[in-house]
């Protein structure tokens, strides 16, 4: 049991080593492992049963068209974190706020600016100074890029596991919309959901991965120019 722990660390240790360097590996391997970790748990919360189905208001299940969209509508007691566009953007912004950190105490502020701004590949002399304005407006580009990062980082994760939550519910209530048996409907709402099932499950570990590799990725992109220029 501790071997497989072992492994699995020392696995994920090796892809995070293999895209921030050896440098900031040990820095920031807490970092993403957590974020993975969390975000898959996260994910996975939602395919426990009765969670997003029991709460109060009007069961989803049993609405007709003679009831008014309100009485339609159920407040779940629990949901999973991840299909809340406050934890996916809380996150972001979180992880951007300790990029900011790393990156500045990697390369310092005016490396960063230099990165960003500067000409790339060495150019210099009358060539450099030519194309200096394309270099500034490319600057202008990614600093765009950074501040929407955490917009891209949170829809994305919350668009998939809120459409997967909303999946399992449609599929779970399809055998009723056809006013079925009930012992029909109840084997329908077991049965039916199932392959959706599996695919959350390959869906949220996917995610919680995809996520967690972004930020390794944006960490790298950063920081890994100044090992760069001391080679």
């Amino acid at each position: 049991f501790q071997n497989f722990f072992e492994l699995l660390v020392e696995f994920v240790y090796s892809q995070v080593e293999q895209i921030v360097g050896k440098k900031l590996a040990p820095r920031v391997f807490p970092l993403l492992a957590t974020i993975f970790i969390y975000v898959a748990i996260s994910n996975w919360f939602g395919l426990l049963p009765g969670i997003g189905t029991v709460g109060f208001g009007s069961e989803a299940t049993k609405a007709t068209l003679t009831l008014s969209a309100e009485d339609k509508h159920i407040v779940p007691l629990l949901r999973p974190p991840t299909a809340d566009l406050n934890t996916t953007l809380g996150m972001a912004v979180v992880f951007m706020l300790i990029w900011v950190y790393l990156t500045v105490r990697e390369t310092g502020v005016i490396g960063f600016l230099k990165h960003t701004f500067g000409p790339k590949g060495g150019i210099k002399g009358l060539l450099g100074m030519a194309i200096v304005p394309v270099f500034l407006f490319v600057g202008v580009i990614e600093m765009i890029s950074i501040a929407l990062r955490p917009v891209s980082l949170s829809l994305r994760l919350f668009g998939n596991i809120f459409a997967g939550e909303n999946l399992m519910h449609v599929m779970a209530n399809l055998a009723e919309a056809y006013n079925l048996p009930a012992f029909v409907t109840f084997m329908a709402s077991v049965l039916v959901p199932l392959p959706t099932f599996f695919l959350e499950l390959l869906v949220g570990g996917l995610q919680a991965m995809v996520f967690a590799l972004l930020c390794g990725v944006y960490i790298q992109l950063s920081t890994a120019h100044d090992e760069e220029e001391g080679h």
